[in-house]
């Protein structure tokens, strides 16, 4: 670091000062796409993990019609050729909340395939990370159903579900719910959720927990 390294940090300072976080980072990923100059430093250019903070930070503000504002930093992303990165998508899905309608719809039309485009051959990772942004969003929405629908969709485009994808369906559950009692359609909640458990924790010969398990060999 040097004097202007410091001089450039106040700068900025300055500037997000008494700013709300989401204004805060819109400001920042501002400076950085226009290659703004702060006391003589270059602002460097916003990756995919600049649009992913972002993209976070947006998902927990109370910003109305965020996820038009989320699906608007993901076309600026993909124009500056960041790639989509599925924690990015992850963000970009949570901020739609309870619009599942919503998130599936932007999913088919750019979110899914933009995930699939920076697939490493033989790894889902960057899918699997995806998906879990959906299955938030169907937790938000309370339908375990279409969480179910959505774990049998991953299987089926060779992503396996896994408890991270539960855990994100309870989280986006538990966000709605508020500690409210659920009260609706519960047996028949109940028997989707068991189902999408099921789907999302079956045997794993790396799981060490089920290493004592007892196998039972079927023979047809």
């Amino acid at each position: 670091r040097n004097a202007n390294d410091d001089a450039a940090d106040g700068i900025l300072s300055s500037l997000l000062h008494g700013l709300e976080p989401y204004d805060a980072a819109d400001t920042v990923i501002a400076i950085m796409r226009n290659r703004t100059v702060l006391q003589n430093c270059r602002a460097p250019r916003p990756n995919s993990q600049t649009y992913c903070i972002v993209a976070s930070i947006l998902a927990e503000s109370n910003i109305p019609s965020k996820s038009h504002i989320a699906l608007e930093l993901f076309r600026i992303a993909m124009d500056e050729n960041c790639p989509g990165d599925g924690r990015f998508i992850n963000a970009v899905l949570r901020c739609f909340g309870s619009d599942l309608e919503g998130a599936l719809a932007a999913w088919k039309c750019q979110l899914g395939a933009a995930a699939a485009s920076q697939e490493r051959r033989g790894s889902a990772a960057n899918r699997l990370a995806a998906y879990n942004g959906l299955m938030y969003t169907a937790g938000r929405a309370v339908r375990p159903d279409v969480g179910l629908r959505i774990a049998y969709a991953m299987a089926k485009a060779g992503v396996d579900p896994t408890e991270v994808s539960l855990n994100s369906y309870l989280a986006g559950k538990r966000t709605t719910l508020n500690g409210a009692s659920e009260e609706k359609n519960l047996g028949l909640r109940r028997q989707y959720e068991s189902l999408l458990t099921v789907e999302c924790t079956k045997y794993s010969s790396f799981d060490k927990r089920r290493q004592h398990d007892k196998r039972i060999r079927i023979i047809l």
